[in-house]
């Protein structure tokens, strides 16, 4: 059996060894270099306006118009009634008819209210020849008007001058003539009537 001498002898200075150890690896972990902390950023000061610079105006943010939501308030287009003609147009003027001879009773009033009805139709007859005819053109026309029942009717017309060398056009104002209502004569009797009709420019005078 060994010495307890010996024993105590040999385990004091392991025991030693195990303290300074412990002693030198505790001293090395506290003296360890520190990692650098991040250095937070300085506070941020508020940029103050120059006084000397004046503010930008904001532009002012206008409204759209509100939608009419209603028909009565949408536009109403013209009627034609309202529509005026172009500047320097030619379109069929209205004149005094020649009453030349009559067996009832007949006046020049009404024959314009008759011709009047048709003048449309023969605005187109002159419109049709108006690119190879220029200015202002007249057809001057002598027609009989009969009494057809209640109401007068142009019964037979001849051409007694025209401007425009277009037989063509003479004929068209002829058959417009046939859609006019005239107001009979009393008694069955017939009346002969002389018009000139003159496509011009409305305001100036007949050439």
């Amino acid at each position: 059996m060994a010495n307890p001498s010996v024993i105590r002898w040999a385990v004091i200075p392991l025991v030693s060894l195990g303290i300074l150890v412990l002693a030198a690896a505790l001293s090395l972990w506290l003296t360890r270099p520190q990692a650098p902390r991040p250095e937070a950023p300085p506070p941020q000061v508020a940029e103050q306006p120059d006084p000397s610079i004046p503010p930008l105006e904001k532009p002012a943010v206008v409204p759209p118009p509100p939608f009419p939501s209603h028909p009565s308030q949408l536009p109403t287009p013209p009627t034609p009634t309202e529509t005026a003609a172009p500047s320097g147009a030619r379109r069929v003027a209205e004149v005094e008819p020649v009453i030349e001879s009559t067996t009832g009773r007949i006046t020049p009033e009404d024959v314009r209210v008759a011709i009047r009805s048709v003048t449309p139709l023969v605005q187109e007859c002159f419109e049709d020849a108006a690119q190879r005819n220029r200015g202002p053109q007249t057809v001057r026309l002598r027609f009989t008007v009969e009494g057809q029942g209640e109401a007068g009717q142009m019964t037979g017309g001849e051409l007694l001058a025209s401007s425009i060398p277009d037989p063509m056009v003479q004929a068209c104002v002829l058959d417009s003539l046939l859609d006019a209502r005239f107001p009979a004569p009393p008694g069955g009797g017939k009346a002969t009537v002389v018009y000139p009709f003159e496509f011009r420019v409305l305001g100036e005078a007949g050439r």
